[in-house]
């Protein structure tokens, strides 16, 4: 009937429902194959420096986590951008092109580099902590093994053991600067632009969020990360370890 035109269908209301949790996707698969593509390819190349001046003996620990550290900072150099577009699509359901011509607009470039300066101590800490920690579990005796001198790297043993210790190393990793992701949320996510902004800045919005909720506010949706964090990783750096060596075989020497 004549009312009925242009209501949504059944299949249209379940399909916009289940959708909703998706808002963002789009920047943020962009987001995280940029990030893949820079954290892992900027600690191999500082890691690859360190061990060129090593000779032939192993990194100490706190070599990998300089070249964590290394790695931090040019996440936080190059896609800053990326997060704050992401972050602001996905606290006030957004489209990628309305979150971007809001910010454009609402401040110009500046708007997209809101937080900035934090995450030059987020991310460097957080992929510290991230490799660091990984390659310390695979070293230590924190899984037993019941062929200790067996150098078999891809046995199915194995490939648990790593996918554990990059559950527990991504769950290190954003334990550490969850407080500090929590403010730059609330600062990149704010849907008022220029002089009116409510957070006017990382260390203003961690002062406001303390005295209205509490150390608690510091927290808020800290499981839900970590159901993320730790599946994520499992996966990631075990496919990373069995991948690399794949790749430098293709790749040209010199």
């Amino acid at each position: 009937t004549a009312q009925h035109i242009g209501e949504p269908t059944l299949l249209g209301r379940v399909t916009k429902l289940l959708w909703r949790p998706y808002y963002g996707i789009g920047p943020h698969l962009l987001q995280y194959m940029l990030l893949n593509s820079v954290r892992f390819g900027s600690f191999n190349a500082a890691q690859g420096y360190l061990q060129r001046r090593a000779g032939q003996r192993q990194l100490w620990l706190s070599e990998v986590l300089a070249a964590g550290l290394f790695s931090g900072g040019c996440i936080a150099a190059t896609l800053h951008p990326l997060f704050v577009v992401k972050t602001h699509q996905q606290v006030n359901r957004l489209s990628t092109l309305e979150a971007t011509t809001r910010l454009w607009h609402g401040e110009g470039l500046p708007g997209f580099f809101r937080a900035f300066v934090s995450g030059f101590v987020r991310f460097p800490l957080a992929l510290g902590i991230f490799f660091v920690s990984y390659e310390a579990m695979k070293r230590g005796p924190v899984w037993p093994r019941q062929d200790s001198g067996s150098k078999d790297t891809s046995g199915a043993a194995v490939q648990l053991r790593n996918s554990v210790y990059g559950a527990m190393a991504g769950v290190l990793c954003w334990t550490s600067v969850f407080p500090l992701d929590v403010v730059q949320s609330r600062v990149m996510g704010e849907a008022v632009y220029g002089a009116g902004r409510q957070y006017t800045g990382v260390v203003a919005c961690a002062r406001q969020l303390y005295n209205t909720e509490g150390v608690a506010g510091f927290t808020r949706g800290y499981s839900a990360v970590l159901m993320r964090a730790g599946p994520v990783n499992a996966v990631l750096f075990p496919a990373v370890d069995v991948l690399k060596p794949l790749i430098e075989e293709k790749l040209p020497e010199g």
